[in-house]
């Protein structure tokens, strides 16, 4: 009995350390860990307040189950909060860091730790505005003109976070005015803009009322158009001459009027012209042709144009077929190896159609050349004033000069 007495401290130390160890082996072999992520949701928000920060985003839970449980496990067994009962609104809206609590729904689950263990929260106090309305039309389309918008609410309140109700400065209607020049009369919503008219973040904020009707009465105006002038000339000039250039002075008007009447109007005439039968320049002071609804902007000088049209001898071609003669020949006989040329010359039309092949007939230049064969150009002299040759066909052409032949003696008669 004294054997099992005699140090039983260390005996009980043992026991105690194997039944640990006991355990423990069994724990490691029925138990495992584990992380998952969880979406953290904000509670006990206080009342009239806004939180900035928006979603909070997830953290990773590190937990521990039973091995039969641990393939079952999933985000929703756990919730995952941030107390914002715990935010200090007189600091509103710094940034304040709140811890993350976790809490298993199921007995089999623990929890071991969380990370982050804490989050930056933001929250505001709901503030209250009222401020004014106002229509931005932008730009207007050219040639038309509005009247003054007409609103179905003057102010608006604008409700959200303290600090960013405070940046509001107005609510704006944005109106867009149709080209077609039809009244404005629609329900238009809005937005609530800064001093600097930028808008802001409308995800904030409330407006009462959203959209607001928005009337507008839109007119055309006239406006201006700068298009060229055309000479309205007619006939044509005396025989032999034909019209080389007009010229108009101003080249250009500026117009006046409706933009649905300049837009089809390219371009401004003259009153009717007529050159026919002339044969020398000519200078027309006129007046121009406008529409009823039309008439010059004050940057014109006046209604009334300078036409000059220029004259000019009309210069047209000929081609003649003629002889060839030779010139300078003396007793030689000239034999050319062509009896006809062609014979192109241009010039006024009426002095080309006065003219006969016999003053324009080619000279072959034989003088001084000595019996034998010769490759000649032809030339022309003496052609009329304005008339120009501009080819003769062929260019050149074989000439052969024979001298004469010598006489045969005469026989002495006998005695």
């Amino acid at each position: 009995m004294r054997f099992l007495t005699r140090n039983w401290h260390l005996k009980l130390s043992a026991v105690l350390l194997a039944t640990v160890l006991y355990t423990g082996l069994v724990f490691s072999d029925s138990f495992s860990d584990a992380t998952i992520q969880v979406r953290v949701d904000q509670v006990n928000a206080p009342t009239d307040t806004f939180v900035l920060s928006g979603d909070l985003g997830f953290v990773e839970v590190r937990y521990r189950t039973t091995n039969e449980a641990a393939g079952g496990v999933v985000a929703e067994a756990f919730v995952a909060t941030v107390d914002l009962a715990d935010y200090d609104l007189d600091r509103a809206p710094e940034p304040q860091v709140l811890d993350v609590q976790v809490t298993a729904l199921t007995d089999d689950v623990e929890v071991l730790t969380v990370t982050p263990s804490t989050v930056r929260v933001e929250v505001d106090q709901i503030d209250v505005r009222t401020v004014p309305v106002e229509v931005d039309t932008n730009r207007v389309p050219e040639g038309l003109e509005i009247s003054e918008p007409v609103l179905s609410h003057e102010t608006a309140e604008v409700r959200g976070p303290a600090s960013t109700v405070r940046r509001v400065s107005r609510a704006v209607a944005f109106v867009s005015v149709s080209a077609s020049g039809i009244d404005f009369n629609e329900p238009v919503e809005l937005v609530a803009v800064d001093v600097e008219g930028q808008p802001i973040d409308g995800g904030r904020l409330e407006i009462e009322p959203g959209t607001v009707s928005v009337q507008i009465d839109v007119e055309a105006t006239e406006t201006n158009k700068t298009v060229p002038v055309r000479p309205d000339i007619s006939g044509t000039p005396a025989p032999g001459f034909a019209l080389e250039s007009l010229s108009v002075n101003p080249s250009v008007v500026t117009l006046r009027g409706l933009p649905e009447v300049l837009a089809d109007i390219d371009e401004v005439l003259t009153e009717p012209l007529t050159i026919d039968g002339v044969s020398g320049n000519q200078s027309f002071e006129t007046s121009l042709v406008l529409g009823e609804d039309v008439q010059l902007a004050e940057s014109s000088e006046g209604s009334s144009v300078t036409v000059d049209a220029t004259i000019v001898p009309s210069v047209s071609s000929r081609s003649f077929v003629v002889g060839v003669v030779c010139q300078g020949s003396g007793d030689n006989a000239c034999l050319p190896s062509l009896d006809q040329l062609t014979v192109t010359l241009s010039g006024p039309g009426d002095t080309l159609s006065g003219l006969s092949a016999g003053a324009v007939t080619p000279i072959l230049n034989v003088g001084g050349l000595a019996p034998g064969t010769y490759d000649l150009e032809p030339v022309i002299a003496g052609l009329p004033e304005g008339v120009q040759l501009l080819s003769i066909s062929p260019g050149t052409i074989a000439v052969t000069i024979q001298a004469p032949a010598t006489p045969a003696p005469t026989p002495t008669p006998a005695p």
